[in-house]
């Protein structure tokens, strides 16, 4: 983008076109001779944000040196990035100027810089996401518009994910069974555990689970204490339920809805007596094949003493499985008890003798 359009009086609204916050205008981030692989920029990409967006002590010297201005506030992005778990901005010398993105390189390592998902002369304060370039769910590149299409950029189709990810396309394709409403508008009206003002037919975006841990600091997936990038903890392994346990879960979804059946006859059972985790049958992101996000952890679960494994839906609130879990052996299980069982429809395999 050209400096002058930049500064354009049209312009003055975005942040790092303001000569009121930035005092030097263009000479606050850029100098003439500048680091090697950098728009002419003093230091490295991956640091030079946080002359800005970093810690306090950051912040005050670049305010010393007349490049910001002392009325700017600044959020303390620097301090996401050093939770345990974040976007990996630290691995330098692999960005590559004009990279496609999705990647489609799989030997190249995963990455990520801060003009991957903010354009440093077009960003907005009140959208983050001016400017760049996105990736919708046809694999098509567009101008960012909703959230996911930003995201999409390196979690759908990249040929580099890690080999234990699927990509986020697939699992939200609304050609799929069920899905968190992230593309579309789910499939399942009735959802008696919803949290006003959530109804079956809201849409939610990737920041509603994926976000910073603390709420009072700044928004965004920069980083986060708990696994995943999760602005609320999520155990994916077996133990004693209680609101913390699932307290992402719980942000949607009421506990009490939950613990008393009101959608599934056994989840008190599942989660509360035995303590699966919600992750053992449900996929949080969509199931291809199965209603209600079932998609069995194959950690967990094995096929029954007949070699099935499926869940097969009867109805609502109705249902059965061919599974063993926690050493019991469903072959299948109903539910409700007394439901009529269905004539097998050869859907399953069944173990070779």
């Amino acid at each position: 983008m050209l400096p002058g359009l930049l500064y354009s009086s049209s312009n003055r609204e975005r942040p790092h076109g303001d000569e009121s916050k930035l005092l030097k205008g263009c000479g606050s981030c850029h100098v003439g001779h500048g680091k090697f692989n950098t728009a002419m920029l003093p230091e490295r990409k991956e640091a030079f944000c946080f002359r800005c967006h970093g810690h306090p002590e950051n912040v005050e010297n670049t305010r010393r040196k007349g490049d910001l201005a002392r009325s700017s506030k600044s959020a303390d992005i620097q301090r996401e990035f050093e939770k345990p778990y974040h976007h990996p901005i630290e691995k330098i010398n692999i960005h590559r100027y004009g990279e496609i993105l999705p990647e489609v390189d799989p030997s190249m390592p995963r990455h990520a810089e801060c003009g991957d998902c903010h354009h440093h002369h077009l960003v907005l304060s009140e959208n983050k996401m001016t400017g760049i370039r996105g990736t919708d769910r046809q694999r098509a590149k567009v101008s960012v518009t909703s959230e996911y299409e930003l995201c999409f950029n390196c979690h759908a189709y990249s040929a580099n994910l890690p080999p234990d990810q699927t990509g986020k396309a697939e699992l939200f394709s609304i050609s799929n069974a069920s899905f968190h409403p992230v593309l579309s508008t789910g499939k399942n009206h009735e959802v008696p555990s919803l949290m006003q003002p959530l109804t079956a037919s809201s849409r939610i975006k990737c920041t509603d689970c994926h976000n910073n841990d603390d709420p009072v600091g700044p928004k965004g997936p920069h980083g986060s204490t708990y696994k995943h990038l999760l602005s609320k903890n999520f155990s994916e392994s077996d133990g004693s339920e209680n609101p913390f346990q699932y307290e992402l879960c719980y942000s949607c979804h009421k506990r009490n809805s939950i613990l008393m059946n009101e959608s599934f006859p056994y989840h008190d059972l599942h989660i509360t007596i035995v303590g699966t985790s919600c992750k053992t049958c449900h996929n949080p992101h969509g199931s291809a094949h199965n209603l209600h996000l079932i998609d069995f952890d194959y950690s967990s679960v094995r096929p029954s003493k007949d070699g099935k494994l499926s869940y097969i839906s009867l109805g609502p609130k109705a249902g059965q499985c061919y599974l063993n879990c926690h050493d019991r052996d469903h072959n299948p299980e109903m539910y409700p008890k007394g439901v009529q069982k269905p004539v097998d429809q050869s859907i399953t395999t069944k173990k070779k003798k």
